[in-house]
């Protein structure tokens, strides 16, 4: 079963994609999710704006051992700026405390979530129960719009024991 939304995002160079996140089992161990696979590359490549320049990595946020989570680079522009996105599942602890920096509530989405500074882009936290949480962000400039998009979908393809 895979679960689809319409993005409504668009640049000159791609239309507005259909997302599609395939299903997202919640259980005991975090690693064993594969937030690579479950997004698709283009999902991403339609928030960036810009193709891939690699292929996405498995990567965490706080600990690797204990998060999984999905690194996109999209390489630099000509004035230097960096296009990069990720999601990271993490336990609801690292959610609980973020160092807090412009942060600013996001109603409907999980069972609570929040907009935040982070150290290398403007972040969307979402807590998903009372042992999981997720991050996605983009830089170099804050993406808001295309954040809660891919945090919908990843939100309705979620499977939880």
């Amino acid at each position: 079963m895979l679960f689809t939304l319409a993005c409504g995002l668009s640049s000159p160079s791609s239309p507005a994609p259909k997302a599609t996140v395939a299903p997202i089992h919640i259980g005991g161990d975090l690693n064993a999710i594969d937030i690579c696979r479950a997004v698709p590359q283009s999902d991403i490549e339609a928030v960036l704006g810009r193709k891939l320049v690699s292929a996405p990595k498995r990567s965490g946020y706080s600990d690797p051992q204990g998060t999984s989570g999905c690194a996109y680079d999209a390489g630099k522009d000509a004035n230097g700026n960096a296009y990069f996105g990720y999601v990271v599942m993490e336990p609801v602890e690292v959610y609980n405390s973020q160092p807090l920096y412009q942060n600013v509530d996001v109603k409907g989405l999980g069972v609570g979530a929040y907009f935040n500074n982070g150290a290398d882009a403007r972040q969307l936290w979402v807590k998903i129960n009372d042992k999981v949480a997720f991050v996605v962000a983009f830089g170099d400039q804050p993406n808001e719009n295309g954040a809660t998009t891919i945090a919908k979908l990843v939100m309705a393809a979620i499977i939880s024991p």
